[in-house]
């Protein structure tokens, strides 16, 4: 498989753009700060919780997403979770493939130790995928781990060969599995299982809230993750939402399904600090 890098570049621009169907939450205040050499937003709301933090890993295949992409609806994150979220614009494939984008997040993650206590990782589809990574990465450099983490969607298996990928691609109207795969190569090229979040072995695992609609090839991802997470973490939670597509918040952030999802996931933090 080759990387055609017109496809990638056309949906770099198509993806921002969707951050412009809705605006940002006016009582969030959004500022940009460099840190270890990577672009980083803080999105602080009114009196957000002290000594806590949200890094967020946007979606976007791991090769395209930006601040641009995802400014609107994690601002409105950050409202709703009435907590500071430092969004991280870590490296994209095919420019910088794997590692690079997941040394990005860790070298953030490392850096955020330092400076609060009490510390939360969010991520939608692919970066639902590089969360998982992060986690494994954290173990690995024994770093402090996660109070929880909240996925949206996660893109848990790169090959892209869970059932769902095949008898659910009539209901998704985002995705489809060969741009999937090209955005896999994109970032792994022959170093696909090692970059692969299903192929992780874990023994611990922090807390983990999964969202996921019906309508969605990644369906089995966010299931089959649950279904292994929840036998080393059962305090982590599942939430289904009936004829709702990839990354729920995206379109409409204002829907019923759009307002649950984030009052679940502040719930499941707010519980999750208190154990």
């Amino acid at each position: 498989m080759s990387i055609n890098n017109q496809i990638i570049e056309e949906n770099r621009a198509l993806y921002d753009s969707v951050g412009n169907i809705y605006p940002a939450n006016e009582n969030v205040t959004i500022t940009s700060e460099t840190i270890n050499n990577i672009t980083c937003h803080w999105l602080k709301p009114k009196n957000p919780k002290a000594n806590e933090l949200v890094i967020y890993v946007h979606g976007g295949g791991y090769a395209i997403g930006s601040f641009q992409s995802h400014k609107a609806m994690v601002s409105h994150f950050a409202n709703g979770l009435e907590r500071t979220i430092l969004f991280v614009e870590y490296s994209l494939a095919p420019e910088k493939p794997y590692p690079n984008g997941l040394n990005d997040v860790l070298s953030v993650y490392e850096w955020a130790t330092q400076k609060y206590s009490d510390l939360y990782l969010f991520g939608d589809s692919a970066g639902g995928g590089l969360v998982i990574a992060t986690v494994y990465g954290i173990s690995q450099r024994n770093l402090k781990e996660p109070k929880a983490v909240a996925l949206i969607s996660p893109w848990y298996n790169l090959e892209t060969n869970n059932p769902s990928s095949e008898n659910r691609q009539h209901l998704d109207q985002i995705l489809n599995k060969e741009m999937v795969q090209n955005f896999a190569y994109a970032y792994a090229g022959e170093n696909l299982s090692k970059a692969d979040p299903s192929k992780l072995n874990f023994e611990i695992f922090p807390p983990v809230f999964i969202g996921v609609g019906t309508n969605e090839i990644l369906f089995d991802d966010a299931t089959n993750f649950f279904n292994m997470i929840y036998k080393i973490q059962p305090s982590s939670q599942l939430k289904i939402y009936g004829g709702q597509g990839h990354v729920l918040t995206q379109l409409d952030i204002s829907s019923h399904s759009a307002q649950d999802l984030i009052i679940s996931i502040n719930n499941f933090f707010k519980n999750s600090s208190n154990e």
